[in-house]
């Protein structure tokens, strides 16, 4: 037969064939007067096998054309609502059709028009709607069902089609040869099959030997392009896949149409939802993932049964010829919590390269209670051997991991990415409650779930995949997969239970099977104990583009597989989505909601939607009243939520149903604690110890007794966690902390130090290792460490902020300000973060910058005292008195007992006048430090304002008593002696202040009071160091009077000159020096001298006497007379009688 062309545009292929197409799509309906017209009994009864004339009654029936009036094409009659019929084709023909005719097999012809909304972008599809009164058979009412269960290779098909060159219906018969899912060929192609499909049978009906539709031609073999053969994930088959596909016709199945075509279709045309099982497709990786993916792929074996099952294994060791495989237990023999002997199955190893070899059965290594084994295979090829890597293993460290899922009749290749919890974090957080208290008698784990299982991660795995590798970042095994979290579901229709997904994965760790491999007779060739480093920041992006790539069908499928998905979704971090995929199973309420609901609950929760989270779970235990699960994560949502009662009351309800898992015991000492009811949170987490001794539950068990004030009770029991798990860094972090709380400062360094070799990404324990040596004193020792924090997390506000501090302390106040700043980078409601940065702006002469810190640290902690008082100093430096007052107002407010407070408030109640006031404060501030010398010095000085000179005396006494050193207390106590006529005890004061404080103003004192006891050439020491300390017009002044006294005129002349000099405005010292000038004969000076005091002292009554005297001396009388006549006046006006009485009699005189 000539074969026929179809031109078709862009179209591809799967790298891995998948030999069935699970379609299980399911529907019962009561057949009507028309379906039993339709109705067409298979020829044997008992197979349900059709006969090739029976098919091809079935194709005539429900094969249409589709065309215009030039061209045209087939279609497929699928679904009929009233007098409206669906007809799928595919895209291609209805593109080349301008006006679309639908003609049937009885010849009518009816209008047809493309349903729109058919999410069919992706897919070679289209749907046709036409109306008509006639009543056309649909595959259903042929055969019960409009597509089969199972799809299998070797099935014999009819293909049907209304052939161009024929212009009739063609039936050509053949078998499918290939089946291509997950990812199929481009547009949705999956069904390769022999039937010769001739041009113009595109759309055409693929009917299978038991009377089933199940598909529509779309290519036709030997076509023009290869560009049909590439895979929806963007690869290609290599050359030899491509010509083996070039010999086939290519259909999509009618599954995928119902998958994608919009749920209301279905409804609406009563059609059946496809039970579509979810396979996780091939990621094409690339870069440094490529890499890892093909290093496991060399590691990573196949281990097929002979029962048709398969599952994975790891090459841990060669001998010669001899290979050693790791894998579970219950791969090669029995699940570990069956009983009995091993099923007599052989087994056969595939390894990288396609070859197969036998499994001696006698190779075949068990270890009871643990799901491990190890078998053996010879071969002369030359296979990698994986390196296993033993380490603590960290919270959220992505892993990977591989091997060869069972899907369908085949079992691929599949590399799958995801996040692992640590040990003691993974065991909380599992679901699984049958727990073991042994495993196998190892010393390596007390507690793990049954068969040895303790690590949780979310990379997604499948049937086959069990015994393959878990890997860490450097293609290291870490652990042997196994297990997955799942629930029981029934399906509506058939009542069938099947078990589904809805959680983590679990394995098996490293360190278990090294800890057996001697009896297991086998010992693994390369072994590692360092961690991973760190991944960079672009490789970190590579994984999670990686998995954002990971396609997860949006199809429609039942409520058990959109289950599926959900947790695929949820496992992928894609929480949205997720929800998403949970919504649609609960829209189909099915008998297993609850498991919807919490689902639901699970990624509205992992996304922070705690209120949504809540409403969830509520419905999941409403639905479900003993399902744990839900019970368990909705106290935990509730806490999250701080309602805390209600948290209280989900665990308890969870414990009454499950009273033997310890788990949720845990899970209520953590509610309990939140209460503070700490003595019944011990009561909780001692059960779950009894229950179950594990090191997590030690370590918050310590975590209690420290609360309860039982430090040396906390510190055994991180011990005791310590014990059971030697790598436990958070444990060793936490007994750090109580022991340096406790004073043991080198034990606590000591227990830092391990948590950091254990992890040496552990930020937290840097963080608290600076603290302990900045409190011994090693500053850089304390900034290193908190630098190491920052490293490892550069979001670590608390980190910057405290080598902020220390920054300071050593001097380095920018770098101080640096820190801060990034400190409230992260956390800008970082109250005390900006209380420091206050201070620092301020020390650096930034006051605004201060204060603006100061409002900061306010709004975010209304009550902290300490802002308010350093906020009210920066207002009274920078003049905001009253706003000063506020502030300190406001710090006695928040800390009445604040002495600090109430000293600044009265240094500026003075500043203001209000003397008493200020006398309050100060007292108030002594009440609440008795010890405080600059309050008592404070209030003295008030007192000597307010001429309580005796009180200021004692003030300052008080002040000099608990500050020796207090040069000013010692200044002002001399002053006021002095005022008391007690002038020793004012020398005695003013020498003790400039032994403290040698500075101007107490030599000058000291000074004046020597010169009035008569200790004139000690008067002149003083104002000469006065003068040093302070070239000060007043202590030359001075220093000239006793010059002059002590006879040293010309001395005295030069002092009156520099004070002169210095103030050029002083009218005394014009007049002494006047005065001194006409000692010496000097009169014209003196006259001058007199005149400047005159100028800038116009009423300077007694320079006028001096120089009308001189004047008079020199025989000026009329300057004389008048001179004494203005002193005269001025004398009477100032009210001094003596004065102008003297003068009047001189003036008689003349």
């Amino acid at each position: 037969m000539k074969r026929q062309i179809a031109i078709i545009s862009c179209l591809l292929l799967l790298p891995y064939p998948v030999s069935a197409i699970e379609t299980q799509i399911k529907t019962t309906k009561l057949l009507t007067q028309s379906s039993q017209r339709c109705k067409l009994r298979p020829a044997n009864p008992e197979n349900g096998i059709y006969s090739e004339p029976q098919l091809q009654t079935i194709a005539k029936q429900i094969t249409v054309r589709v065309r215009d009036k030039e061209r045209g094409a087939s279609g497929t009659i699928f679904a009929r609502k009233d007098n409206s019929y669906l007809v799928v084709t595919n895209s291609h023909v209805v593109r080349r059709i301008n006006n679309i005719n639908i003609i049937t097999a009885d010849g009518q012809k009816y209008a047809g028009k493309i349903l729109p909304n058919t999410n069919f972008d992706k897919f070679d599809l289209a749907i046709v709607e036409f109306t008509s009164n006639q009543k056309y058979c649909l595959p259903s009412e042929i055969a019960d069902r409009i597509a089969s269960f199972d799809i299998n290779l070797e099935t014999p098909v009819m293909a049907a089609g209304y052939a161009v060159s024929e212009d009739k219906l063609v039936l050509t018969t053949g078998k499918i040869q290939q089946i291509i899912s997950q990812p199929s060929l481009k547009y949705g192609y999956e069904i390769g099959y022999t039937s010769d499909i001739q041009q113009g049978m595109s759309g055409g009906a693929i009917i299978s030997n038991t009377g089933n539709f199940i598909g529509i031609n779309g290519i036709s073999s030997y076509p023009l392009s290869n560009s049909a053969y590439t895979y929806t994930n963007g690869k290609r088959p290599t050359n030899t896949e491509i010509q083996e596909f070039r010999k086939l016709s290519w259909g999509i199945p009618i599954k995928t149409v119902l998958g994608q075509v919009k749920l209301e279709v279905l409804t609406a045309y009563n059609l059946p939802i496809p039970d579509i099982k979810q396979q996780i497709a091939e990621v094409p990786l690339t870069g440094w993932l490529g890499e890892l993916e093909a290093k496991a792929k060399q590691i990573t074996v196949r281990i097929d049964s002979s029962s048709g099952a398969n599952g994975s294994g790891i090459i841990i060791a060669k001998e010669g010829d001899i290979y050693t495989v790791l894998t579970a237990a219950h791969v090669v023999c029995k699940p570990p919590d069956k009983v009995g002997p091993c099923e007599p199955n052989t087994y056969k190893i595939l390894t990288v390269d396609g070859k197969q070899y036998p499994v001696e059965p006698s190779t075949i290594k068990l270890e009871e209670g643990v799901d491990l084994a190890v078998v053996k295979f010879t071969s002369r090829e030359n296979y990698q051997v994986a390196t296993l890597a033993n380490y603590p293993i960290k919270d959220d460290e992505y892993m990977f991991t591989a091997g060869y899922p069972r899907l369908g009749e085949k079992s691929p290749w599949r590399f799958t990415l995801g996040q692992i919890y640590s040990k003691e974090t993974g065991l909380l957080a599992t679901t699984q409650s049958d727990f073991n208290n042994n495993s196998s008698g190892t010393a390596q784990s007390a507690i793990s779930l049954t068969g040895g299982y303790e690590l949780v991660y979310s990379s997604i795995t499948f049937g086959g995949m069990s015994g393959g590798p878990v890997l860490d970042s450097q293609g290291r095994v870490i652990g042997i997969h196994g297990r997955t979290e799942g629930q029981a579901a029934i399906d509506n229709n058939s009542n069938s239970k099947e078990t589904i997904q809805l959680g983590n994965s679990l394995g098996i760790p490293v360190s278990t099977f090294l800890a057996l491999a001697t009896r297991l007779n086998t010992q693994a060739q390369k072994i590692e104990t360092t961690p991973p480093p760190e991944l960079n920041q672009q490789k970190v992006k590579s994984i999670q583009t990686a998995i954002l790539s990971v396609d997860v069908s949006q199809g429609n499928t039942t409520a058990s597989q959109w289950l599926e998905r959900g947790n695929q979704l949820w496992r992928l971090r894609r929480y949205p989505e997720a929800i998403q995929a949970f919504d649609a199973a609960i829209n189909q309420k099915p008998k297993f909601i609850h498991l919807a609901y919490y689902g639901k609950g699970l990624a509205l929760g992992s996304s922070g939607k705690y209120p949504e989270a809540i409403t969830a779970l509520q419905q999941a235990v409403k639905s479900q009243p003993d399902f744990v699960p839900a019970w368990d994560y909705l106290s935990s949502v509730y806490r999250e939520s701080n309602q805390l009662d209600k948290a209280l009351a989900a665990i308890n309800q969870a414990i009454q149903l499950q009273p033997n898992n310890p788990n949720l015991y845990n899970q209520k000492r953590g509610v309990l604690s939140d209460l503070k009811k700490y003595k019944e949170a011990a009561a909780a987490i001692n059960k779950a110890i009894e229950l179950s001794p594990r090191a997590a539950f030690y370590y918050n068990q310590g975590i209690v007794r420290y609360e309860l004030g039982d430090k040396p009770g906390a510190i055994d029991d991180y011990t005791q966690a310590i014990k059971i798990n030697p790598n436990y860094a958070k444990a060793y972090n936490n007994r750090g902390i109580v022991r340096n709380e406790l004073g043991d400062k080198p034990g606590a360094i000591d227990d830092y130090n391990q948590a950091i070799r254990i992890n040496p990404n552990y930020a937290l324990a840097y963080y608290n290792r600076g603290n302990v040596r900045y409190e011994l004193g090693d500053k850089q020792g304390a900034i290193d460490d908190y630098t190491l924090a920052i490293k490892i997390n550069p979001n670590y506000a608390n980190a910057y902020y405290n080598r902020g501090i220390v920054r300071y302390e050593l001097g380095d106040k920018p770098g101080a300000i640096d820190d801060y700043n990034l400190a409230i980078k992260f956390n800008p409601n970082y109250a005390q973060a900006y209380y420091n940065r206050g201070i620092v702006r301020d020390d650096l002469g930034d006051k605004p910058g201060a204060i603006d810190d100061y409002n900061q640290a306010i709004k975010f902690n209304p009550n902290d005292a300490q802002a308010y008082y350093n906020r009210g100093i920066v207002r009274y430096e920078l003049g905001d008195k009253p706003g000063a007052i506020d502030d300190y107002t406001q710090a006695i407010k928040f800390n009445p007992n604040d002495a600090n407070a109430y000293y600044g408030r009265g240094s500026v109640r003075n500043d203001l006048g209000d003397k008493q006031g200020a006398i309050d404060d100060y007292t108030q501030a002594i009440k609440f430090n008795p010890n405080d010398a600059n309050a008592y010095y404070g209030r003295g000085s008030v007192r000597n304002d307010l001429g309580d000179k005796q009180g200021a005396i004692d003030d300052y006494t008080q002040a000099i008593k608990f500050n020796p050193n207090d040069a000013n207390a010692y200044y002002n106590r001399g002053f006021v002696r002095n005022e008391l006529g007690d002038k020793q005890g004012a020398i005695d004061d003013y020498t003790l202040a400039i032994k403290y404080n040698p500075n101007y103003a107490a030599y000058y004192n000291r000074g004046i009071v020597r010169n009035e006891l008569g200790d004139k050439q000690g008067a002149i020491d003083d104002y000469t160091l006065a003068i040093k300390y302070n070239p000060n017009y007043a202590a030359y002044y001075n220093r000239g009077i006793v010059r002059n006294e002590l006879g040293d005129k010309q001395g005295a002349i030069d002092d009156y000159t520099l004070a002169i000099k210095i103030n050029p405005n002083y009218a005394d010292a014009y007049y002494n020096r006047g005065f001194v000038r006409n000692e010496l004969g000097d009169k014209q000076g003196a006259i001058d001298d007199y005149t400047l005091a005159i100028k800038y002292n116009p009423n300077y009554a007694q320079a006028y006497v001096r120089r009308g005297s001189v004047r008079y001396q020199l025989g000026d009388k009329p300057g004389a007379k008048e001179d004494l006549q203005r002193a005269a006046q001025l004398f009477k006006d100032q009210g001094n009688t003596a004065a102008y009485e003297q003068t009047m009699a001189f003036l008689k005189e003349l």
